[in-house]
């Protein structure tokens, strides 16, 4: 038997050695578009490869048809991964928020314990050629690029559209479309966020361990505690990596989307009673002075005009240990909003919204409704993760049951 897989990330990959350690004598023919295989994943995590999450729940997974992801995942979980990776000599090590990195916490790792697979168990890889169009002819499929491949089963793991400098330009919806698949209008999430806030330049480079809230038309929708980092543009970092699908969402529908960030890192309790006893024994001291060793320096000029400007009444350049003053500061300093006005593209997206319509797939085999023979695995499909690794665990279980699926017909 023929397959032939159309994209050599993540799940092109483990796919490929899958099925080729089970049937050997099966043809695999891995098709991808770059010099070289894996060039997205070396990206993931910060070039960690965050592969997996110990905690997997339905809401970390998105899709207008929302059951399917979970259908699919639930065949194949987190441990199952970590397991099957181990067999391949990957090793996991988790962090306290969760996420799953391999022992050596370098992406690098994964990428060449996949390929030293790939070559193990003899998988064919054709690098530099970009399948542009795929016809069944018969029960047969002719997948066409600088050459016409033969197939008896196709699979489709071209990804979606994010980080286009890896070869994701969408190529697998138009294959799809071919077929007569529905394609749910794809775009950039997992992607940094941007502000018209007037000194954001100003605080580039401020990075806080802490809770980052979505406002969307001033109801709370969503937090987040992780990193925050400000940037030249707006914000970025994991919390707020994290928000970034929903404020997309709402910022689409022209609502008013706000960032609240705790500047602090602490609680609000917390963060009053430190005020109060900061207060009490600095009476006098100028307010910038205040505010030195509690938050960044260059957030300071940021909160005292914060301040002047919600409760200019009881601004002093000295300051009072007030009722006033302890309230007033301490919701500042746990609730600083910033105005989100834009976000980044699919350039620096980690991930695709949308894709191709999972009611047309088969959660029990990843196959096309529409085509026998046809199957879609990972990020082409109209499902993407949160951040934290479920992207990449999308990837190993969507391959897993096409692979089990694929074998289980082949015998």
């Amino acid at each position: 038997m023929k397959i032939g897989i159309i994209g050599g990330g993540p799940a092109g990959m483990l796919l490929s050695v899958l099925i080729k350690k089970q049937k050997p004598d099966f043809e695999v023919n891995l098709y991808e578009r770059n010099e070289r295989v894996g060039k997205k994943l070396l990206a993931t995590g910060n070039g960690r490869c965050n592969y997996t999450n110990v905690s997997l729940e339905a809401n970390n997974f998105h899709s207008e048809n929302s059951d399917f992801p979970m259908e699919v995942v639930s065949k194949f979980n987190n441990q199952d991964a970590i397991e099957l990776l181990k067999t391949l000599g990957i090793y996991p090590i988790s962090e306290a928020d969760g996420r799953v990195f391999p022992l050596s916490l370098q992406g690098s790792s994964v990428l060449d314990f996949l390929r030293l697979a790939m070559e193990r168990y003899e998988v064919n890889v054709i690098l530099e050629e970009k399948i542009d169009r795929v016809r069944k002819v018969g029960e047969s499929f002719v997948l066409e690029g600088k050459k016409n491949y033969k197939a008896d089963k196709v699979v489709v793991a071209t990804g979606g559209m994010a980080l286009p400098s890896s070869g994701s330009d969408g190529i697998g919806y138009r294959i799809a479309k071919d077929f007569g698949h529905r394609i749910i209008e794809p775009g950039p999430t997992i992607v940094q966020l941007e502000s018209d806030y007037k000194r954001i330049k100003a605080l580039k480079g401020v990075r806080i361990n802490t809770w980052a809230s979505l406002y969307i038309d001033k109801k709370k929708i969503d937090e987040k505690f992780a990193d925050v980092l400000f940037t030249d543009y707006g914000l970025s970092g994991p919390a707020i990596m994290d928000l970034s699908r929903k404020s997309i969402a709402a910022l689409n529908q022209n609502k008013k989307v706000e960032i609240s960030i705790n500047l602090i890192g602490l609680p609000k309790d917390e963060v009053k009673q430190m005020i109060k006893d900061r207060a009490e024994n600095l009476e006098g001291i100028s307010f910038e002075n205040f505010l030195l060793g509690i938050v960044n320096k260059k957030l300071i000029i940021s909160v005292v005009n914060q301040y002047k400007l919600l409760y200019n009444r009881d601004y002093e350049e000295q300051i009072r240990c007030t009722t006033n003053f302890v309230n007033a500061m301490t919701e500042i300093l746990t609730d600083f909003r910033m105005n989100i006005s834009g976000y980044k593209g699919f350039a620096f997206a980690q991930a695709t919204t949308g894709g191709v319509d999972t009611r047309e797939i088969d959660p029990m085999s990843l196959e096309s409704k529409k085509v026998k023979g046809l199957y879609f695995i990972g990020e082409v499909l109209d499902v993407d993760g949160d951040c934290g690794g479920y992207n990449l665990q999308w990837a190993w279980s969507s391959s897993y049951i096409a692979a089990k699926n694929i074998l289980e017909r082949g015998k």
